[in-house]
This record gives structure tokens, C-alpha cells and sequence, in this order.
């Protein structure tokens, strides 16, 4: 099945559509918001302009890549939380990226990163019959490493020291799922609750982010 037919996924709380353009200022937002440009962009933080920003996702609404998904995260009440993505999609080869950003803090920490992850695993092995789903997460994001490690992806490798922040440098650590890994999951809640109650002092997953998806340095 083709990028563009497969069906969208939603949640008893969440649904998940493609970008729309009448939403571009909350992008705008959130892809100059620092916090959330620190947990996930590589690039150091530098605010893009607006005339800049419309001219890009304009693109993205109305020629979006075809090896990816770029999509928005709604409330069932019509409320836009965040945006999510999977991307480098090789048909051929069955695999992917994966990533979100609930860029909304009303709505941290209240489990809408664990339903969007259910939906974008059941997007790309049920609906688009992936064989596998990679994404990467620096050291010092342990809300993603958290939510990750709960929905049993295994931790596949790591670039040491391959980021320089808060005078520091930090790992790069790459994760991946296989689609039968995922056939085994506990049905029912998301199993990132497992992780959840291992760990309750991390227990808002605050930030359950990957890479900015509009940021510029990651917009190619």
C-alpha cells in the first residue's frame, strides 16, 4: 500500500491527520519554541522568520515528501497537541523513522505520547506493512528513551559523544522494532506503561519528542 492510500489511524482520545495550512502559526510556535527544539534539534537553536517558515510548510502542505508522513496530533475535540511523523520510508526494504512532538504543555505528562506512538506503530506494521521502525534519541531525553524501552524497542547502537550541549557532549543512541516484536506486545493499554510504573518519578512523560519536525535543520 502507497503512502497516500493508506488510512490514518485515530484513538479513542487522539486522531491523527495530515498537515493543514490553516494551522501554520501553532507551527510556527512550536518550531521556534526553545525547550523544544533543545530536546530533539541537532542544530544549535536560532529562531527561523516567518516569511521563511510560511514558504516551507506551505511546501509541506501541498508537496509533501513521498517517502514520508508528516502529520498533526488533534484531541477528539478538535484541540491541535502536537505533530508526528514517520519518514525515509523504504517500501521496498519494509522499514522507517519514527517521530513526535506534543508541542502543547496543557497536555504533557497525560499519556497523549504513549496513544500517538500506538497509532503511528499500528500505521506503519498494520497499515503499511513495514517489516521494521527505527528512531534515535539523545542521551539526555530520557522521557523518549523512557516511552521507547516501554514499547520494547531495543536499543541498537550508539554514536558517542556525538552532541555538544550545556558545555557537555552527549550520545546518539539509535532504537529499533521489529514487526514481530511488536506482534507480541500485551494487548490493550499501551505497554509504555510498564515503564511508566518501573520508573513513577519520571512519570509525566513530558516531552515525548524526536526531531523538530519543521525545524529547518531538519526539513531535508
Amino acid at each position: 500500500m502507497s503512502l497516500s492510500d493508506a488510512p490514518l489511524p485515530a484513538s479513542s482520545r487522539i486522531v491523527l491527520t495530515p498537515l493543514q495550512m490553516e494551522h501554520v502559526y501553532t507551527h510556527f510556535r512550536w518550531n521556534n519554541d526553545p525547550e523544544l527544539n533543545r530536546l530533539d534539534c541537532e542544530a544549535p537553536f536560532q529562531e527561523e522568520s516567518l516569511r521563511t517558515f510560511l514558504r516551507r510548510f506551505e511546501q509541506m502542505v501541498h508537496a509533501p515528501r513521498p517517502d514520508a508522513c508528516d502529520l498533526e496530533i488533534h484531541t477528539r475535540e478538535g484541540h491541535l497537541i502536537g505533530i508526528a511523523y514517520l519518514d525515509r520510508v523504504r517500501l521496498a526494504h519494509g522499514h522507517c523513522r519514527l517521530g513526535m512532538t506534543i508541542g502543547e504543555r496543557d497536555y504533557w505528562g497525560q499519556g497523549y505520547g504513549r496513544e500517538t506512538m500506538a497509532l503511528l506503530l499500528h500505521h506503519a506494521f498494520v497499515n503499511l506493512g513495514l517489516h521494521r521502525v527505527w528512531t534515535e534519541a539523545f542521551a539526555f531525553n530520557i522521557a523518549w528513551k523512557r516511552l521507547l524501552d516501554g514499547w520494547g524497542f531495543t536499543r541498537e547502537g550508539c554514536l558517542r559523544d556525538y552532541l555538544f550541549r550545556d558545555g557537555r557532549y552527549w550520545d546518539k543512541d539509535t532504537y529499533g522494532l521489529l514487526d514481530t516484536e511488536y506482534a507480541r506486545l500485551p494487548k490493550g493499554p499501551a505497554p509504555a506503561m510498564r515503564a511508566l510504573r518501573r520508573h513513577p518519578e519520571n512519570a509525566p512523560l513530558r516531552n515525548v519528542l524526536h526531531p523538530a519536525l519543521l525545524h529547518a535543520s531538519d526539513a531535508a
